[in-house]
């Protein structure tokens, strides 16, 4: 790769109402092995003491930069306005209530000269709750040219992503409209014209403590589940075939199916049905799930 060893990492952490967490996540970038970076910390317009931690932690850390949302748009939105202000060859993700491990930055660096991609992603430590230890995350192993296995399936997680900025210019940014998913929809647009490393060791912790994380919110869930598979829906036929548009439309029956939502639930279900009508195989996998889940 044309870059030096020493590139620029812009690192982007959005953040709303954190005030407890983002000191936290700060810290895991600032105790990196490799030392290069930038901190973009976008506040989406928190009405807590946020912006007054952050601050705080500037007048030891120059590298930190705060930029402030007037009023709450989102993470994405939060995200891109810290791509757009990022002066890295490299833009990472933190999310505010996450950390990195300490050499997180440097493994995915080094993986990304080994291969010579322009994005890599990573396996994460999962951390539920105070009683239940750490375990592994279990992210998919997506490598090299994913684009089919991405249509099919979720990938890629946000903190785990290292990715070129000039890559992220050419998808266009991210999608603002989405109500959950954005990192799935980001890998897509992706790897639609980057190859993909995985390195199969986590780099961060997943903390899912906070009450008011998206993945606890099983609405927005099945909204933003369903957002991204009309939002692909040709290119899963063209690359993945019906079968895999079939499984989705299962999925999304399940998932309505556990939130007492039954006209969706069967809307779903008939959708999945017309498009594979003689897949058994895939029918009786959603009336187990649905008894199982009952």
């Amino acid at each position: 790769m044309k870059e030096q060893i020493n590139d620029l990492v812009s690192v982007i952490i959005p953040a709303f109402n954190r005030q407890k967490t983002i000191e936290t996540a700060v810290n895991s970038v600032l105790s990196q092995t490799y030392r290069n970076f930038e901190i973009l910390v976008v506040d989406d317009g928190s009405k807590d003491k946020t912006e007054e931690v952050i601050k705080k932690i500037q007048q030891r850390e120059p590298r930190i930069k705060y930029l402030k949302h007037p009023t709450n748009r989102g993470a994405q939105a939060a995200r891109n306005t810290g791509i757009h202000a990022a002066k890295g060859i490299w833009i990472a993700f933190l999310d505010s209530d996450d950390c990195w491990l300490k050499d997180s930055l440097e493994m995915r660096l080094q993986l990304a000269r080994e291969k010579q991609v322009d994005v890599v992603h990573s396996d994460c430590f999962l951390l539920k709750d105070e009683k239940n230890p750490m375990k592994l995350f279990g992210v998919p192993p997506f490598e090299g040219f994913i684009y089919e296995n991405l249509l099919k399936q979720p990938g890629p997680v946000f903190p785990s992503l290292l990715v070129k900025k000039n890559a992220l210019e050419k998808i266009e940014y991210l999608d603002e409209h989405l109500k959950s998913y954005q990192e799935w929809d980001t890998a897509i647009r992706l790897s639609k014209y980057y190859n993909f490393a995985f390195y199969p060791k986590p780099t961060f912790i997943y903390d899912c403590r906070n009450s008011d994380t998206i993945s606890k919110d099983n609405l927005r869930d099945v909204q933003g589940y369903e957002q991204i598979i009309k939002k692909f829906q040709k290119e899963i036929l063209r690359y993945a075939g019906y079968t895999a548009l079939a499984n989705h439309y299962l999925i999304l029956s399940i998932k309505y199916y556990n939130l007492k939502m039954n006209k969706r639930c069967i809307e779903c279900f008939l959708k999945s049905f017309i498009i594979m009508p003689f897949n058994l195989n895939l029918i009786f996998s959603l009336m187990k799930k649905i008894f199982r889940s009952g």
